[in-house]
């Protein structure tokens, strides 16, 4: 996280609306949670924001956050961006494939709120 803001600022990408507005609600009031429906914009976006940290849906109605994670990391201003997999997808190629693309956390839905902000304060600690 930024030392001069109170909150960290998230961005996440899931094509369900739903699981977006129970995600940005459940991370209030201690991050700022952008959410986007796919990858469109999203270099700019996270850019635009400084974000501290991306949450990527595996499985994307239009993309693939797998693909997604490339993109992003392939941009020298995000190698150090932590990148969380959050995703209904529990095989063991994908958890794999997490770690070959650059994804830095993976989690698997459902899952509580207490748990997912564990992982973020951990991942902005270390970028």
């Amino acid at each position: 996280m930024k030392k001069d803001r109170a909150k960290t600022k998230v961005v996440l990408v899931d094509d369900e609306p739903d699981f977006r507005m129970v995600v940005e609600k459940s991370l209030e009031p201690q991050f700022e949670v952008s959410g986007l429906p796919d990858g469109e914009g999203l270099l700019d976006t996270l850019e635009g924001l400084e974000a501290d940290a991306l949450i990527l849906d595996v499985h994307l109605a239009s993309s693939n956050g797998f693909a997604l994670c490339q993109r992003v990391r392939s941009d020298p201003r995000f190698t150090d961006l932590p990148i969380l997999f959050l995703t209904g997808s529990k095989e063991d190629e994908d958890f794999v494939h997490n770690l070959e693309v650059g994804g830095t956390a993976y989690l698997t839905k459902p899952l509580s709120p207490r748990t997912l902000k564990h992982t973020l304060h951990e991942l902005c600690g270390r970028a």
